[in-house]
């Protein structure tokens, strides 16, 4: 029993140790563009709906950068540069204490750095004298400015009342159509009414049918096992990643143990379903895990009990090869031991 709490726990730490883990690598996919009289807000989020100007948190770092700003003396760039203000560190958890926390940067303009949309209009990428940059782990924001002192507008309630109107239309426009990929956007608030252009996604859903089938081979009940498996699945994606695959199995396991020269090997069929799920939110890098339950539809010898189930963790090791820790039972929970493979899929 000592045993079986132990693999237990090591399969939950697994899951635990991924999820924690994907947090350092998050896709800002959603890339919205807001533009009112004297200033230019861009915001490069997972999901553009829940990040708006007027949120709390954008609030209170510009806020705190304000502070600083009043206290120091900028001089005004050239007409053709800009100066970039920028936290020195991620600003998850900053507090800006004084001047040493900001990173000024003189960089040239770029006259080039436009957006032309499907209806011809165009936008302006980037605007103003000054630049005001800040990162999350989830979260860019730059603010264009000609005047350090227009960040005061952040305050005001009138801002704030534009700022959502704005987020609200662009998700009027987009609809649900484009939520599985990523938006690029400019909204303009420069009237009383918002206007939405929507950049047309270079890539649509990737939601797709798996048909895989592979071999493996593990050690079970202190035996040798190799196996040959099929899989029929569903793969569901969001913002242009694969996210989370739904799906149906047959196993196919020989057991070599009470091998004779007229017979060589048994087989014994299970047959799982089994989700899997891409913990990364980085298009760069996957990290699948999954948690499959299986029951042993066709037994053929003694090898492994009546009415056996498995309950399989899945961590893939690359598009090939995945290691499956398991646990096998019979009935409810009688005869639990534990078992590992290694499948390679084609």
């Amino acid at each position: 029993m000592k045993t079986v709490k132990t693999i237990i726990s090591v399969l939950f730490f697994l899951f635990i140790t991924q999820s924690l883990a994907a947090k350092s690598d998050v896709f800002k996919g959603d890339t919205i563009r807001y533009k009112f009289n004297k200033m230019l807000v861009e915001i490069s989020s997972t999901a553009f709906a829940d990040e708006s100007p007027e949120s709390p948190r954008i609030e209170e770092h510009i806020e705190q950068i304000q502070k600083i700003l009043k206290e120091m003396t900028i001089a005004t760039p050239a007409e053709d540069e800009r100066i970039v203000i920028s936290l020195c560190e991620s600003a998850d958890r900053f507090s800006v204490a004084n001047y040493k926390d900001l990173k000024l940067t003189l960089e040239k303009k770029d006259s080039k750095n436009l957006i032309v949309f499907d209806d011809g209009t165009v936008f302006e990428k980037e605007l103003g004298q000054y630049c005001i940059f800040f990162a999350t782990r989830d979260l860019n924001v730059k603010i264009y400015v000609d005047d350090l002192a227009d960040l005061s507008i952040f305050a005001s309630e009138d801002f704030k009342r534009k700022a959502k109107e704005g987020t609200q239309a662009i998700s009027d426009e987009i609809g649900k159509g484009y939520r599985k990929s990523p938006v690029q956007a400019c909204v303009d608030l420069r009237e009383n009414k918002p206007k939405v252009h929507v950049q047309t996604p270079s890539f649509r859903s990737l939601d797709m049918l798996y048909i895989t089938g592979g071999v493996g081979s593990g050690w079970v009940k202190n035996s040798f096992v190799s196996d040959i498996n099929f899989r029929l699945g569903l793969g569901f994606s969001r913002k242009g990643m694969i996210k989370n695959i739904y799906s149906v199995g047959w196993n196919m396991m020989y057991d070599f143990s009470g091998s004779t020269n007229d017979n060589f090997f048994e087989l014994n069929h299970f047959v799982s379903v089994g989700w899997e799920h891409n913990f990364s939110d980085s298009p760069l890098q996957d990290k699948w895990y999954g948690l499959s339950v299986g029951y042993l539809a066709i037994r053929n010898n003694d090898f492994f009990k009546e009415n056996t189930f498995r309950v399989s963790v899945k961590k893939r090791i690359n598009d090939s090869v995945s290691l499956k820790p398991e646990l096998y039972f019979n009935d409810f929970l009688k005869n639990i031991y534990p078992g590992i493979r290694v499948v390679v899929n084609f």
